[in-house]
């Protein structure tokens, strides 16, 4: 039988492509990408050996035996754990890794361990597959076996994105059960209706390249300044670790409000160099920790169980540097700092909880670094936004004409506010509120114009004000965006 590698050819170019896509465009900090990345390459490694084990079985006088073995061996192994690399990836994805415990990642694991064994057997039991008197390439009784454990995995990974759906975005859900139905259905086809045709692999490529398409790239994610994890990836983050209950230590930086708008004094080339300057040196202390940019001088640190710097250790290295003064272009600033050391799950329960924490501005007089508890850092931020006076008659004067304002956007453009409020960027909204990007920015233009904005920067300080003098409320509005 002479295979037609066609199919296997494109599957290999798309691999390529996406492989392309994943190394330049995308996040590969994250383990969840990591692991999409090795995927794409079992794929095109499975590409590969599928052309060659094809063409030794197409043409059998010039491949011995052994090295037909070889090659069908790589080839299935390598084909049927790119469906187990997905449902762990899917299980990262997911933020269920933490809570698998040890015989439940056997069982996961044990299929796999079983096709190995299986294979490695079929070198002298020839029970997967085997050749006939004319030394014909042909499946075994065990090869179903291969088959199942694919199908099996695949279906995990579904329902796992069937059961967390609310932690993944639609496209992903849609594009799991998109490689599900091309990882199935091709096999089925090939088994059954053309043998000769190697399609299994081009749809199975399509359907990973679906996949991709779902992952953010790195600008969608990353302050364009600072270059670490923006604040919309932080309220992704906390999200999905209050969902799926696990435990994480953080330590919110937060410099003076003073010396960041003194900072501001020096130009936008000072400012954003000496904030980009203390970004990088958060995100130099571990590859471990995630360094999140939550705006005007406030950054979350987001530290795994087990990690190799303890976060006391941490928060004694950030005051140390902090006492210095940071020189940047010959320019030097102070930044005095606070730090609140928060478990999240034991010291906050709710994600809006340890937002809260992070976007209570620090106002200490103090010029040295301050240490303070979530409990004390709640106390006091309860405190000050009781405070009616604390803003000023002329602050109070704008947030009310800006209140007011509100009631005169339209329900579909209160509803893009809505997003920006929760702290979601532009290029998010268009999938969340199922409208165009071009819808976006024209509900952008009369939202400024109605509320007497001129920028984004502008409408989030209003917000950012209300938040602190507990007037948030005043911008709810009954029927719209729950």
């Amino acid at each position: 039988m002479i295979y037609n590698v066609s199919f296997d050819i494109c599957a290999a170019i798309i691999c390529v492509f996406s492989l392309f896509l994943m190394i330049s465009k995308k996040d590969l900090h994250r383990e969840s990408n990591r692991l999409l990345l090795l995927i794409i390459v079992a794929a095109l490694v499975a590409s590969i050996f599928d052309i060659w084990s094809s063409v030794g079985n197409s043409y059998v006088e010039q491949y011995s035996f052994f090295s037909r073995d070889v090659l069908n061996f790589v080839f299935l192994l390598v084909y049927v754990s790119t469906s187990c690399l997905f449902a762990w990836y899917m299980i990262v994805l997911l933020g269920l890794k933490n809570r698998m415990k040890k015989p439940l990642f056997v069982a996961f694991i044990l299929p796999e361990i079983v096709i190995f064994l299986l294979l490695v057997l079929n070198f002298v039991f020839r029970f997967v597959f085997y050749y006939d008197a004319n030394k014909i390439y042909l499946h075994g009784p065990m090869m179903y076996v291969l088959y199942g454990t694919g199908y099996l995995y695949m279906l995990t990974a579904v329902f796992l994105g069937i059961r967390y759906r609310k932690v993944l975005i639609r496209s992903q859900r849609y594009a799991a059960i998109l490689l599900l139905v091309f990882s199935i259905v091709p096999i089925i086809i090939q088994q059954f209706i053309m043998p000769h045709q190697l399609i299994e692999l081009f749809f199975q490529s399509i359907g990973i390249f679906g996949f991709l398409t779902t992952v953010e790239n790195l600008d969608a994610i990353h302050h364009p300044i600072t270059k670490v994890y923006n604040r919309a990836a932080f309220l992704r983050e906390i999200d999905l670790t209050f969902q799926n209950e696990n435990v994480l230590d953080s330590i919110i930086v937060k410099l003076s409000r003073s010396s960041y708008f003194n900072v501001s004094t020096l130009g936008a080339f000072h400012t954003n160099g000496f904030i980009a300057s203390v970004a990088e040196w958060l995100n130099s202390q571990s590859k471990k920790i995630d360094v999140y940019d939550c705006e005007r001088g406030h950054f979350v640190l987001l530290i795994p169980r087990g990690s190799e710097h303890s976060i006391q250790e941490l928060a004694s290295r950030i005051c140390d540097q902090f006492s210095e003064k940071w020189v940047y272009q010959s320019k030097e600033m102070h930044f005095p700092v606070q730090l609140c050391q928060v478990n999240i799950r034991n010291d906050v329960q709710e994600a809006e909880q340890l937002v809260q924490l992070v976007d209570h501005p620090y106002i200490h007089e103090s010029t040295e670094p301050v240490l303070i508890t979530a409990k004390e850092l709640e106390t006091e931020w309860q405190e000050q936004t009781g405070d009616q006076n604390q803003l000023g008659a002329e602050v109070s004067d704008m947030l009310d004409t800006f209140v007011t304002n509100i009631t005169l956007l339209t329900p579909a453009e209160y509803n893009i506010l809505q997003y920006y409020v929760r702290g979601y960027e532009i290029t998010e909204i268009p999938e969340m509120a199922f409208v165009s990007i071009n819808t976006v920015r024209k509900h952008n233009k009369n939202i400024y114009r109605k509320l007497a904005v001129g920028t984004k920067e502008e409408l989030l300080i209003y917000i950012d004000l209300l938040r602190r003098s507990n007037r948030m409320h005043e911008l709810e509005r009954e029927g719209v965006l729950e």
